[in-house]
């Protein structure tokens, strides 16, 4: 009888987390497109269905992902990540496997929800924005968040010093 209530115990304690990670996938669920148009390259989409993430031209080959909240601050800010491998032909003609990561914040900006990619940068500015995406009937050429604006406009720290 301990056994039982206590796996019933531990059961309604992760249904919260059950139906919060639900309520993420719906926030989610659609297609995201890239605001910004790299040279002649394709725009990445992103297509949400459930916890599963499918790629299109993010890497060489499309490519379907399972996705984690990994950090939420609340129902309008938080962070998804996952995890790609896949053969890259190096230089010497040696095919490894590499590993791939992303990470997106979603939040949402005067009613309009945006997926922003966030990069570290080593030169002193920390967390940057890659790149953003927007929902397909939400969609925007060159959109900008404030997010974007604001974290990609701290100067880099110089790598010398001029000594006087």
């Amino acid at each position: 009888m301990k056994k039982a209530s206590l796996l019933a115990t531990a059961l309604l304690a992760a249904l919260p987390a059950f139906a919060n990670a639900d309520a993420i996938s719906d926030r989610l669920e659609g297609t995201w497109t890239e605001t910004r148009q790299y040279k002649d390259y394709p725009r990445a989409v992103l297509h949400f269905e459930g916890q599963n993430l499918r790629l299109e031209h993010v890497f060489d080959e499309d490519a379907t992902v399972e996705y984690k909240v990994t950090e939420q601050k609340d129902d309008d800010d938080f962070t998804i990540t996952f995890e790609y491998w896949h053969k890259v032909k190096r230089g010497n003609g040696r095919i490894i496997d590499r590993r791939e990561s992303r990470d997106y914040r979603y939040h949402v900006e005067n009613g309009r929800p945006i997926l922003s990619e966030m990069v570290f940068e080593y030169d002193g500015r920390g967390l940057i924005v890659f790149g953003e995406f927007l929902r397909k009937e939400n969609f925007t050429d060159g959109f900008e968040s404030e997010l974007k604006k604001k974290l990609n406009s701290t100067k880099p720290v110089p790598t010398m010093m001029k000594m006087e």
